[in-house]
């Protein structure tokens, strides 16, 4: 998990060398006031950096050399992160430039957190599955390959 203070001159170097599904992320934590906090697979606990003025993009990096879905993480952080967030995108295809800037601009619009979830086909039924029971009345951003299991 990563979450560190940057300097607009540490951001902005990021955002020009940043993948281009990155930079509306980025751009949101430079120009927007918002944070970014990753997940990377581990079952270690973490906790959501409380900052009511400043909502946090997460996201939760299931995409590896194979996909672990929510078991592979430590549960009741990632239920913690589920229910302190307001929208959601599972990507279990390419980085979709568009999902990420929707994310970005929801975060920064709404001044809620959001969850996007990058994943593996293989675990996508899973993750929405658990989005689904414990955030039923939050939409979800779904992008996937053809033919993939949703």
């Amino acid at each position: 998990m990563m979450h560190a203070p940057s300097t607009r001159a540490a951001l902005d170097e990021a955002f020009a060398t940043a993948q281009p599904h990155l930079k509306p992320i980025i751009a949101a934590v430079r120009d927007q006031r918002c944070g970014m906090f990753f997940i990377g697979q581990s079952d270690d606990p973490f906790r959501l950096p409380h900052d009511p003025r400043r909502p946090a993009i997460s996201i939760i990096g299931d995409d590896m050399e194979r996909a672990v879905g929510p078991d592979g993480f430590h549960l009741p952080s990632v239920r913690r992160l589920i229910r302190a967030s307001a929208g959601f995108a599972i990507v279990s295809c390419e980085p979709l430039p568009h999902v990420y800037e929707i994310m970005a601009t929801t975060a920064a619009l709404t001044r809620c957190n959001v969850l996007l979830i990058e994943t593996r086909p293989e675990q996508e039924i899973q993750w929405l599955s658990l989005i689904r029971k414990l955030a039923p009345d939050r939409r979800v951003i779904f992008a996937t390959v053809e033919g993939g299991h949703a």
